[in-house]
């Protein structure tokens, strides 16, 4: 498996391929789950396998295969779409202690998707999810602390989570946090954490930084700019139209 998954990673998923085929014919789990990815992108009987192979997986108290399996109904990737059997298979893989899952099963109840939205549910997977390790887990769940939603507001928790995360999201929202907020306002670390958010790629992040550079380092800001703009972002894409510049394509849809 650990051959095969390294393969994978490295962009060779055709040799893969073989042998997580005799892993899985040796019945490992993982590697059910790991063939199941690969082929969820290939053809109709491919796809079609993908979903057996979740649900094999599953079967053998794969959490992760139950996951993926959960990810496929709530977008109906490969079957049909119900988010309500998403967000069972959600909460199913969450409650064997995937991380990942927790943090999928609050997004629903925080969005109401799949199921009723339920603020206080949402904080209690976000929870689980953060003390999983889950990065997106902890920068929900200090997203929640920031903003008082399931729980008692409480900032120091929130700068905890982020900083936890390091997500490049988490690095944006403390940007803001020590921009905004009177009790912990801080000029210095906001300017830090909103440079660390666009150098890691957070779009937002990279408008804003762009945007404060643009008076004294024009090309800097050009660069996130054009940055910003290939994964889709109207600002920047507004900002590079306002400087008179050239506006690269999108590799994503304009949001």
């Amino acid at each position: 498996m650990e051959k095969a998954s390294e393969l994978f990673k490295n962009g060779k998923k055709e040799e893969a391929i073989p042998l997580l085929e005799e892993n899985v014919a040796a019945g490992c789990t993982s590697s059910m789950v790991l063939l199941g990815v690969i082929l969820a992108d290939g053809s109709e009987e491919e796809r079609t396998r993908s979903i057996a192979l979740f649900k094999q997986a599953g079967e053998g108290g794969d959490s992760s295969g139950i996951r993926n399996l959960a990810y496929c109904y709530a977008i109906g990737l490969n079957i049909g779409k119900d988010k309500a059997e998403g967000a069972r298979l959600y909460t199913k893989a969450a409650e064997m202690g995937n991380a990942r899952a927790a943090c999928n099963i609050g997004v629903m109840y925080d969005y109401g998707n799949g199921v009723d939205q339920d603020f206080d549910k949402a904080f209690y997977w976000f929870e689980k999810s953060a003390e999983g390790g889950c990065s997106r887990g902890m920068t929900n769940l200090g997203e929640y602390y920031a903003e008082g939603k399931g729980t008692v507001k409480n900032i120091p928790l929130a700068i905890e989570m982020f900083e936890r995360s390091g997500s490049p999201r988490a690095l944006f929202r403390l940007h803001q946090l020590y921009r905004d907020d009177p009790g912990f306002k801080n000029d210095e670390k906001a300017n830090h954490y909103l440079k660390l958010s666009a150098e890691k790629g957070y779009t937002k992040g990279m408008v804003e930084y762009g945007e404060s550079m643009e008076n004294y380092d024009k090309e800097t800001a050009v660069y996130y700019y054009n940055k910003a703009t290939v994964k889709g972002n109207q600002a920047a894409i507004d900002n590079l139209v306002r400087l008179g510049l050239p506006v690269p394509e999108s590799k994503r849809k304009r949001k």
